[in-house]
């Protein structure tokens, strides 16, 4: 085989007496896992690396060398002539600074046996009882792989211990649709599979593009220069794993209405019944940052404003077309945060105290929310802020979420 590059720049032989033990390569991460005789390895040189390195141990004797690449590709001999051929069983070859993918040869007395260069880290892995193959072939165990020679002198290199397959993706626990899809989520997964955190998180709906309503992903809304904008919050399971405990349903126990609970996106039929208002069971406060001292409450019962903003429910019940644990602000004018000599920014806080949900594991609160220790946040699952910001006065939609101007302006007579 003809061999890339034209030998090993740095060769030395170092007898392991001098260090009570054979040499340590601690960068070498590649191995044959059986190495004995004359042969070689072939590989290409990992992107980081300067210059490929190896160890071959024999016996008490440990050679270490250096092989520079040529157009990314290193290839070195090792034969009785150049001292790097092993004739002993137990001997090993590592090497550092190749990709996967590299592989070596050891020559017997007529054939030679091909077998890939390992990662070094699999050899922790639990090795493979190989069947044995009976009379006419002997079999002789490396570090890794079975050295085969049969009666014929054919010869082969057989692993033992391989890489181990990665770990399937958690399932976790939850709502599932039927086999008719796109029809309901209408069982769940309650076992043999990952529960998650409790976690959930607060959607805060506003005005969008051209009258409609949008989920605020940016945390802010303009303030309007008159009337009113409304914003809605609600609270959603963070669909870490969670299933429903509820046994009062009358179609199942738990119900399909409860298995959907606090899951977006799952939605109650094919036509997308339910789908954005099967939130859980929630009641919600806010008060806005002051400029100096604690932040001011906002009435929860709608009878007073703060920097503009009302509170018109709580969620704890249905008002209008808003069902329970959906809270409801009403956002207006004021003159000591927007007008002609005021630009100010008003921070809404609006913290999610859960009712009762029957999901298991139970919704956290508090610290274990990750929300901190501090007893005014202890019973709460959620908090958010809303920037209630002034309009540009260029601003056509005044109190609508930051979107593109309207770039089909309607047709003029």
């Amino acid at each position: 085989m003809k061999q890339a590059v034209a030998a090993a720049l740095v060769l030395c032989a170092m007898p392991a007496t001098v260090f009570s033990q054979q040499v340590d390569c601690r960068d070498c991460n590649h191995v044959a896992p059986w190495f004995r005789g004359e042969g070689g390895f072939i590989g290409t040189v990992a992107g980081e690396a300067e210059a490929v390195t190896f160890v071959a141990s024999c016996g008490n004797v440990s050679i270490t060398g250096k092989v520079e690449a040529e157009g990314g590709t290193v290839a070195q001999l090792f034969n009785h002539r150049n001292g790097l051929a092993c004739d002993r069983d137990g001997g090993s070859l590592e090497i550092a600074g190749l990709e996967d993918g590299g592989w070596y040869w050891i020559t017997d007395a007529s054939n030679s046996a091909v077998g890939n260069l390992v990662s070094r880290d699999i050899l922790n892995n639990k090795a493979v009882e190989l069947t044995r193959a009976g009379p006419g072939v002997t079999m002789t165990m490396g570090k890794g792989a079975v050295y085969l020679k049969h009666t014929s002198g054919r010869v082969g290199i057989l692993p033992n211990i391989l890489p181990e397959p990665p770990a399937a993706a958690a399932v976790i626990c939850g709502p599932r649709q039927s086999s008719s899809w796109p029809y309901a989520y209408n069982w769940q997964m309650t076992s043999s599979c990952m529960l998650g955190n409790g976690g959930t998180g607060i959607r805060l709906t506003g005005p969008g593009a051209y009258g409609t309503t949008a989920t605020i992903t940016n945390g802010m809304v303009y303030r309007p220069q008159a009337g009113t904008i409304t914003v809605t919050a609600d609270l959603w399971l963070n669909e870490s794993g969670s299933y429903s405990t509820d046994t009062s349903g009358t179609d199942s126990a738990p119900s399909v209405a409860s298995i959907q609970q606090g899951w977006a996106g799952k939605t109650a039929s094919a036509l997308g019944g339910g789908s954005g208002t099967n939130w859980l069971d929630a009641t919600f406060g806010a008060s806005v940052n002051a400029a100096v001292g604690a932040p001011v409450a906002i009435p929860a019962d709608g009878s007073a404003t703060v920097a503009g903003v009302t509170q018109t429910n709580t969620g704890s019940t249905a008002v209008g077309t808003n069902p329970v644990g959906q809270a409801v602000f009403t956002i207006g004018p004021d003159s000591s945060y927007c007008s002609s000599s005021a630009n100010h920014t008003a921070v809404v806080n609006i913290a999610a105290t859960p009712g009762t949900n029957t999901v298991h594991p139970a919704i956290a609160r508090g610290a274990d929310a990750g929300l901190g220790r501090s007893a005014a946040v202890a019973a709460f699952s959620a908090i958010t802020q809303l920037r209630v910001v002034c309009a540009p006065a260029s601003s056509a939609n005044q109190g609508q979420e930051l979107v593109p101007e309207n770039p089909f302006p309607p047709a003029v007579d």
